[in-house]
């Protein structure tokens, strides 16, 4: 995405509020097309860079913009340069946050074949909500990126009214008390939105769960997941739609990773978004990793978010999963990969 102004025509790669020289607001000019215009090989690891040989692509839109791109790949100059969505239920999408996250949203849903709704459509989201932390301790979704879904949603159409950010505590911390001191009641207040506590809602059976009624009847369920390396909180969020005392009930028959296997199938109408801009390590302190990834398993998203930041312990949940059958759209693991536990 570039950004232009209407009168003088100069050109930015970064989202400003306004042109600096003319004082008006800037039209976005987004890149159909793109070919390669230059390319380097990489041969010497560095700290952020480990996986070699890589290639630095300069490419080139139909407006003449230009822009550096790392690729795993290699391409020689004048090929076309494109992406193909991957519309496989077990695909998982990645693609790096440049300025906009979302953008980066937009094109990691495009890169699993988008999403089906319309504009009466009942969507709900589930941020992570597990601590009463402030927002910079990333133990919550941030407020910035529920902002940013939340307007993805209206752009599509979805109107306010039919929009629900919902979660429940499965612990003593009361859930209202998370969401007010991490900001992501705040969040909601800008659109006007009344965070739900799933578990004053009514549930109903779906195999052996008791799920929060307002998901059944949703027509998209989105785990907003917060990730952390080392955990599989896509997982762990996942399992917020269920009645505490059922989920508890069920961890005495079964483990955490047989209960989110079981439960997946049952909301085939959950699409995974995954924060992984500013991360957890295992140590609590926080790095940047700056990705989104997406896909409609929780699990695969977890096992590949875990390998890109290369965590010294795969959360059992899904230690089970081999990449080597994950479909990963856009970014490769290898493009993004490195030992984000230490740096």
């Amino acid at each position: 995405m570039f950004y232009i102004c209407p009168k003088c025509k100069r050109r930015w790669q970064y989202p400003l509020n306004e042109c600096p020289y003319c004082l008006i607001l800037l039209d976005k000019m987004e890149s159909k097309t793109a070919k390669v215009s230059g390319v380097i090989k990489v041969t010497i690891p560095t700290l952020f860079h480990p996986e070699v040989p890589f290639y630095i692509l300069l490419l080139e839109d139909e407006s003449s913009n230009l822009w550096a791109y790392k690729s795993e790949i290699e391409y020689k100059i004048g090929d076309e340069f494109k992406y193909k969505p991957c519309a496989q239920p077990g695909a998982v999408a990645v693609w790096r946050v440049k300025y906009d996250v979302q953008e980066t949203i937009a094109k990691a849903l495009e890169l699993i074949g988008g999403v089906q709704i319309k504009n009466d459509s009942k969507i709900v989201v589930l941020p992570t909500v597990a601590k009463a932390s402030h927002a910079y301790f990333r133990d919550n979704t941030s407020p910035e990126f529920l902002t940013v879904m939340i307007q993805t949603l209206l752009d599509y159409g979805i109107k306010t009214e039919n929009i629900v950010v919902a979660s429940q505590s499965f612990d003593e911390t009361p859930v209202a008390a998370a969401a007010q001191k991490s900001g992501l009641i705040a969040a909601c207040a800008k659109f006007s939105i009344t965070p739900v506590d799933l578990a004053t809602t009514e549930f109903v059976k779906l195999g052996e769960f008791m799920i929060s009624k307002p998901v059944v009847d949703a027509d998209l369920i989105i785990n907003l997941a917060m990730e952390k390396i080392g955990q599989s909180n896509a997982c762990q969020n996942l399992l917020k739609v269920v009645k505490k005392e059922n989920y508890l009930g069920q961890k005495y028959l079964s483990s955490d990773a047989q209960i989110i296997a079981t439960i997946e199938p049952l909301l085939d109408k959950m699409m995974t978004v995954a924060e992984a801009e500013n991360v957890q390590r295992s140590n609590k302190l926080t790095t940047y990793l700056g990705l989104v990834l997406v896909g409609h398993s929780s699990r695969n998203v977890d096992r590949v978010f875990n390998e890109i930041a290369k965590s010294f312990k795969v959360p059992e949940i899904v230690k089970d999963i081999d990449l080597a059958v994950v479909p990963v759209a856009g970014r490769t693991i290898k493009e993004v990969q490195y030992n984000a536990e230490i740096f």
